[in-house]
């Protein structure tokens, strides 16, 4: 049972802001905090977080009310949490919140969720698992207050590529290139390795300084804190720093061109001149392309392959635009080759599915594979109109051309598959017509956290519980739309648009708060949306009030 103390503030700081020698081991809690830094990098209500150590800290939220947050892992094989496994966390979360006057939130974060009797016993027997003498009332302020892992967090083998897949469209949102999220992400996590200090040997000791800490956040003192606090601002502009640091590296010396189809043995890691770069032509099977910036790639925790995709220009024999995939394995394991399954599999679907951009070429062996589309016509959206939020002329003109992409998603579901990594860059407007560049993740099973950072659906984050299906897709567009039309991401229980943006016109709210609801089930279907979308023309278009 938590300790009892007489006066926090005794205890208020630890000097010692040292690290242990050995946090590597805490490596997973600092790339936690570093994911709920990169959601606030572009938009978001957090401005400060203050490290208290491995497993605990504090975010400093716009309105500066303090909110703490403890973080549990949980190794393969333990399943959710019971709650008498979480006894000693919720003690701990009400003794800073009543210490605090309950002027402060309360967060168990982990990447396990509650097990169904557990979650029970939170909404209705709480009270059995705080201490003697508090009273009903205080109860139920404190579960206002008390927040529990849903969605939870990524796994401790996949949270880096979680990060850098977040960093990459943090950076994409920042006007910046996604190929160096990895140098940014890397940055980002050190600087909260950094800020982590050593937690306190006894119990009352952790609950003091854990309250003495929040009080100062309430009282404005907060230089008594700042070796252990990271702002956002601070956050954002070292990212930016690194990002233009990996840009002004030096200029990898003209090489000749790489052609793709002479596979070579290797023994070896692959060669920086196998990366692809802006202004590299590649020689394949009879034609060049002249590879453009940005390259995407990416590299699994165990390195055991590398992947890389790029737009492109066909040189010969004919001129046009192209996208380039190639997967190395560098070394040969069971992730590898079932990564280079999922890349044929791609490759297939290019010719399965009537709406998809041509397959002009693939080639493959057991340490390579590749292919080539079309890229379709127009513009992607984000080239078209620019930042959001759109103008009314861009945003009449998007709903306009919605029919023909639910034509090639309706082709994605009635095939058994969905999309699953819907963004503005991945869509072609040319005229009223609206494309789809890639396959998205329909030939990948689903994972924790998939898919593009800000239009991911509820159901992403936790697949096992609600498998991503056509329902995925329809949110994912919703929230599209969402974005371009009012300039700000959804994210959990969005208000309507014309809050936002009074000048829209009520329809859609009415189109996009049915899509957009949490449970897949309770969402309009595909083509509701669509004939609800396009209803908004009919009456009067977008900015009609």
């Amino acid at each position: 049972m938590a300790a009892v103390f007489s006066d926090p503030g005794d205890l208020f700081y630890d000097a010692r802001n040292t690290a242990r020698p050995t946090r590597g081991r805490f490596r997973y809690q600092d790339e936690c905090v570093a994911l709920r830094c990169i959601a606030n990098l572009v938009y978001g209500g957090v401005t400060e977080i203050i490290v208290e150590w491995s497993t605990d800290y504090i975010a400093i939220l716009a309105d500066e009310q303090p909110e703490l947050v403890s973080i549990k892992h949980r190794d393969p094989g333990q399943g959710d949490w019971q709650m008498s496994q979480l006894r000693h966390v919720i003690l701990d979360l009400h003794m800073v919140w009543r210490a605090m006057t309950e002027q402060c939130r309360c967060t168990f974060a982990s990447n396990a969720g509650l097990t169904p009797d557990a979650s029970d016993k939170l909404t209705n027997r709480l009270r059995d698992y705080l201490p003697a003498g508090v009273q009903p009332d205080e109860v139920a302020r404190f579960q206002t207050v008390l927040a529990m892992p849903d969605p939870p967090l990524p796994r401790r083998t996949e949270i880096t590529a979680v990060g850098v897949r977040d960093m990459m469209g943090a950076l994409s949102l920042l006007d910046r290139d996604p190929r160096y999220a990895e140098d940014c992400y890397q940055v980002l996590v050190d600087r909260i390795g950094a800020a982590a200090s050593e937690q306190p040997d006894r119990p009352e000791q952790r609950i003091a300084r854990l309250t003495g800490s929040m009080r100062a956040v309430n009282e404005r003192q907060r230089p008594r804190q700042a070796d252990q606090t990271v702002r956002i601002a601070d956050l954002r502009d070292l990212v930016l720093r690194t990002h233009d640091e990996c840009v002004r590296r030096p200029a990898r010396p003209a090489a000749p061109t790489i052609p793709l189809r002479a596979i070579r043995p290797r023994t070896a890691p692959l060669r920086d001149t196998d990366e692809w770069y802006g202004g590299l032509e590649l020689q394949l099977d009879g034609y060049s392309v002249l590879i453009h910036d940005p390259v995407e790639v990416h590299r699994p925790p165990d390195r055991s392959y590398r992947e890389q995709r790029s737009n492109g220009r066909q040189l010969v024999p004919r001129q046009r635009d192209v996208r380039v995939v190639r997967l190395d394995v560098v070394r040969p394991d069971r992730s590898a080759d079932q990564r280079r399954q999922q890349v044929i599999r791609e490759a297939d679907l290019h010719t399965q599915l009537r709406n998809l951009p041509e397959l002009i070429d693939r080639w493959g062996s057991d340490r390579q594979i590749g292919y080539v589309t079309a890229i379709p016509q127009g513009r992607s959206l984000p080239a078209a109109f620019g930042p959001p939020p759109y103008s009314a002329t861009a945003l009449d003109g998007l709903l306009r051309a919605l029919p023909s992409l639910g034509r090639a998603l309706a082709d994605f579901h009635s095939n058994g598959l969905a999309h699953r990594a819907l963004r503005p860059e991945a869509l072609f407007l040319a005229g009223h017509k609206l494309s789809l560049l890639d396959a998205g993740l329909a030939a990948v099973p689903p994972v924790m956290g998939e898919g593009t950072p800000f239009y991911r659906a509820p159901e992403q984050e936790r697949p096992a519980r609600r498998a991503p299906a056509a329902a995925t897709d329809v949110y994912q567009l919703a929230a599209i739309i969402y974005h371009l039309a009012v300039g700000q991401l959804p994210g959990p229980n969005p208000p309507p648009p014309s809050i936002l943006r009074p000048e829209l016109s009520p329809a859609i709210d009415r189109a996009l708060m049915a899509a957009l609801l949490p449970e897949p089930g309770d969402r309009l279907t595909l083509l509701d949306l669509i004939d609800k979308c396009t209803a908004v023309l009919r009456s009067g278009g977008a900015l009609a009030c």
